[in-house]
């Protein structure tokens, strides 16, 4: 039943992304690499999927709310630990983000492609054992294969900062990462 409401809600959101040109509608999947992680050995890698729907303010710019699920996995030791017991740890999380997304395309290349910029800023709550919690910023550029037709292929590259609760030295983590993504742009 839960997986028939999930899909009825992505349908209708889908349909509005194609009844009426001033909305918007992402669906993109991509993987995580891990850059850096402050305080600790060890980065974090995985992958993502995320849906976002907002406004079309004229194509000149797109403001929407999007939620995803990530995951992220690998192992880490502190480093500069007070005591010597630098003991290796496995990090396996899903996160459940819900962000503002914000994109703002700068240039034609050609007559249907156009490159831009974006970011996203919001929260992932702790909606289960699996998953953590913390703050998420994105920064980074998107391609948009802006055909005729209403399904566009979009394709970004975005450097990401996570806040990362679950610990086990007891601070958070401040994990960064790069992501690329794929996926289609409905409008």
């Amino acid at each position: 039943m839960k997986n028939f409401l999930v899909a009825v809600v992505l349908l209708i959101c889908i349909k509005l992304g194609y009844g009426q040109s001033n909305y918007y509608s992402i669906i993109q999947a991509g993987g995580n690499i891990g850059l850096n992680n402050p305080g600790y050995d060890g980065k974090f890698n995985g992958y993502s999927l995320h849906f976002i729907f907002g406004k079309n303010l004229n194509e000149k710019a797109y403001v929407g709310i999007g939620l995803g699920n990530e995951t992220l996995r690998g192992s880490y030791t502190q480093t500069n630990s007070p005591n010597d017991d630098n003991k290796t740890a496995k990090y396996d999380r899903n996160l459940f983000p819900l962000f503002l997304d914000a994109r703002l395309p700068l240039a034609y290349i050609g007559e249907v492609s156009r490159i831009g910029v974006f970011a996203n800023a919001g929260y992932a709550a702790k909606i289960g054992p699996v998953y953590d919690k913390g703050a998420i910023g994105k920064l980074g550029v998107f391609y948009l294969y802006d055909s005729f037709n209403k399904t566009k292929f979009t394709f970004s590259a975005s450097y990401v900062y996570q806040q990362l609760k679950g610990n086990l030295y007891g601070s958070d983590f401040k994990h960064q990462h790069l992501n690329l993504s794929v996926g289609i742009m409905l409008k």
